[in-house]
């Protein structure tokens, strides 16, 4: 009777183990693509002179095709993988670097700091908000002099 409990609590043990192991695997490995990093540094760097520690462990990001038309970033949320930031390779070759650094701080809302769409104007008719969808008319303008006021808005709690 002993034996057979040790035997019993032997193979839970194992099992348990074993599927540990298996969850382990689930999380996916991260993948940066080199020439993403330094916007990925840059937007912590932005994040901490604003208050905010960003956790960007389990984030991947990637340039590569994206076959919809219009759609130059995206972000899949992922509750155990962690989540991807995919950046259009066609656009990425071709795009100013004011242009990669919204794209990728305005995906990087929604994979890092959970942040929706912000369709608001300011009274002339720019974009209230970097969040914003590029579906509402307001005008964007991302550069040296906007550039300071958009990143406070996207860290603002």
């Amino acid at each position: 009777m002993l034996f057979s409990r040790r035997i019993k609590l032997l193979l839970f043990l194992a099992i348990s183990l074993f599927s540990a192991c298996q969850r382990e695997e689930a999380f996916a490995p991260v993948v940066i693509d080199p020439p993403l990093q330094p916007l990925l540094d840059l937007f912590v760097a932005e994040g901490r002179q604003r208050g905010m520690n960003i956790d960007m462990s389990r984030l991947s990001a990637v340039i590569a095709d994206i076959p919809e038309t219009k759609v130059l970033g995206r972000c899949a949320q992922g509750s155990i993988s962690g989540s991807t930031l995919t950046i259009d390779a066609a656009f990425w070759s071709s795009a100013t670097i004011w242009e990669k650094e919204y794209v990728v701080f305005h995906e990087l809302g929604h994979c890092a700091l959970n942040r929706r769409h912000l369709e608001e104007q300011k009274p002339d008719g720019s974009c209230k908000s970097i969040m914003q969808s590029g579906t509402s008319g307001c005008k964007m303008i991302y550069n040296a002099q906007t550039r300071s006021g958009y990143l406070d808005e996207l860290f603002s709690p």
